[in-house]
């Protein structure tokens, strides 16, 4: 078992907590890209109405296609009438230049990274050497940087989004629904999905029972949208970014602080010394 100096120790110790530190700072620029949104609207309070009782006409299940009495539970109407209030609400299919499910990915040892349910978190999306990848030949879909991918199946993950940020290319699979936009901000985009108001409407549009629920791109398309002034936009970019950018270096900051303890077994502290030098001066 290797022991290393107290000095080592307290470095590589000091590394870590700043990779904490700055993992926590992206937690907190994320609830205030969530909170930007709310309080432009003017909800940063509002709570949903949930009474014990309701009704809804035959003619609005036959106009829906719905018979399910979760589909018409009141507060869904009132996201719905409250986003139309600003003058700035438009259904989402009118603003998507691609609304596409991914497929079965067909696995190779080469090819794009491939992103499934498991990676798409809320506000982030996982992409490291641990995803695993597949020929892109045949993909309806290539995730480029900017897309908004949903999760549309499985209970605990179903209708989290994220802003794709990576420079790199993927391909979903036939759990992830992939949009695209030119008319609107995608991380805003993605924000929005996420806050109430997003998913108590993907709440709403969720086909299914048990485990076999789903979230189609033509439900997505029917998510009633607040196209935000551009200086909402550009908040909740901004904190987005500013998140992300913070956890990548946290990130960093661990591999870094594993790293400087091989370089220690392998070549001795002073070596590992001079790694971590190098390291937090990029910290």
């Amino acid at each position: 078992m290797f022991l290393g100096s107290d000095q080592l120790c307290n470095r590589v110790a000091s590394l870590i907590n700043s990779a904490y530190r700055r993992a926590d700072e992206a937690g907190r620029q994320i609830e205030s890209a969530e909170d930007c949104l709310l309080k432009a609207l003017g909800l940063a309070d509002w709570t949903p109405p949930e009474p014990l009782s309701f009704t809804a006409h035959a003619s609005d299940a036959f106009a829906a296609g719905r018979w399910d009495a979760q589909y018409f539970r009141p507060l869904f109407a009132e996201v719905e009438q409250r986003l139309l209030a600003t003058g700035g609400a438009v259904k989402l299919g009118a603003i998507l230049d691609i609304n596409s499910r991914g497929r079965q990915p067909d696995y190779s040892d080469e090819g794009l990274p491939v992103i499934n349910s498991k990676h798409v978190r809320t506000n982030k999306v996982l992409l490291d050497d641990d995803n695993r990848r597949a020929v892109e030949a045949g993909a309806p879909v290539v995730i480029e940087k900017g897309d908004v991918l949903v999760n549309g199946t499985g209970v605990g993950t179903i209708g989290r989004a994220a802003a794709f940020l990576h420079e790199q290319n993927a391909l979903p699979d036939n759990h992830v629904t992939v949009l695209r936009t030119s008319r609107v901000d995608p991380i805003y985009l993605a924000v929005f999905l996420n806050s109430l108001l997003g998913q108590l409407q993907i709440e709403r549009h969720i086909k299914g029972s048990s485990g076999q629920i789903e979230l189609y791109p033509n439900d997505i398309a029917k998510i009633v949208f607040w196209d935000a002034p551009d200086h909402v936009q550009i908040d909740v970019r901004d904190a987005v970014l500013s998140a992300f950018n913070q956890e990548r270096r946290a990130q960093d900051l661990l591999e870094a602080a594993k790293r400087a303890v091989e370089i220690a077994i392998d070549d001795g502290e002073p070596a590992a010394l001079a790694f971590l030098d190098a390291a937090e001066g990029t910290s």
